[in-house]
């Protein structure tokens, strides 16, 4: 479905603007296996999860990584060398998973900031969003930030975009969003929002040349 003229544009993070690797966290810790995805994969996310609906802080989060990592490696058969871990060694596993900008994104992103106000809306996290306002340029020309720690909310809750709306002040018929990820869009057409399924930039930029925005 095209949108004429929409009055906000917003993003997702994750694979839209930034490419994003889970793997590399267990890959970064050096246990990358196939039994220790199986084994970890449920609980890591779970304890994310926490972290990213702003239920835990950041040390707590890395504190419940230890319990899950160093604890149950006392007496886990999946660890291969029973190694203890340190916060620094979570932290670094966790930043690791961002990775490079995805490419021509920025150029876009400048060029539709002259034309409406832009947000972004993410599952995200201290440690990684402070991160990416470090080193992700293409932040810069984002002005509204709309963060699941800060609503503790997460997608693809109806809340949170409801509540996202409510801080826009504005018609969410009025908002393009942009997501890689269909629950998302899903859960933002039904929010009353035009929904864009992120492909790439080739196929977005003809999206928004489409709406009259580039």
């Amino acid at each position: 479905m095209s949108v004429s003229q929409p009055a906000v544009v917003i993003f997702d993070l994750g694979n839209v603007l930034v490419h994003i690797r889970p793997e590399a966290f267990l890959q970064t810790l050096g246990i990358d296996t196939p039994e220790n995805r199986r084994t970890y994969q449920h609980s890591v996310i779970d304890i994310v999860k926490r972290y990213e609906r702003g239920e835990d802080s950041t040390e707590t989060f890395l504190q419940n990584l230890g319990t899950l990592f160093n604890v149950r490696n006392t007496s886990n058969a999946c660890s291969d060398e029973r190694r203890q871990y340190s916060r620094d060694d979570f932290q670094r596993a966790m930043l690791a998973i961002i990775e490079l900008p995805i490419p021509g994104m920025e150029e876009l992103v400048r060029t539709l900031g002259t034309k409406v106000p832009l947000g972004l809306l993410s599952n995200t996290n201290p440690l990684h969003f402070d991160a990416c306002m470090e080193n992700l340029a293409v932040l810069r020309s984002i002005p509204f930030h709309f963060l699941s720690y800060r609503l503790r909310l997460l997608k693809p809750e109806p809340e949170i975009f409801e509540k996202t709306i409510e801080l826009l002040r504005h018609d969410p018929r009025d908002v393009l969003y942009i997501d890689d990820l269909s629950e998302n869009i899903e859960a933002a057409r039904r929010a009353g929002l035009h929904g864009y399924h992120f492909v790439g930039v080739d196929e977005l930029n003809e999206y928004l040349s489409s709406c009259g925005l580039v």
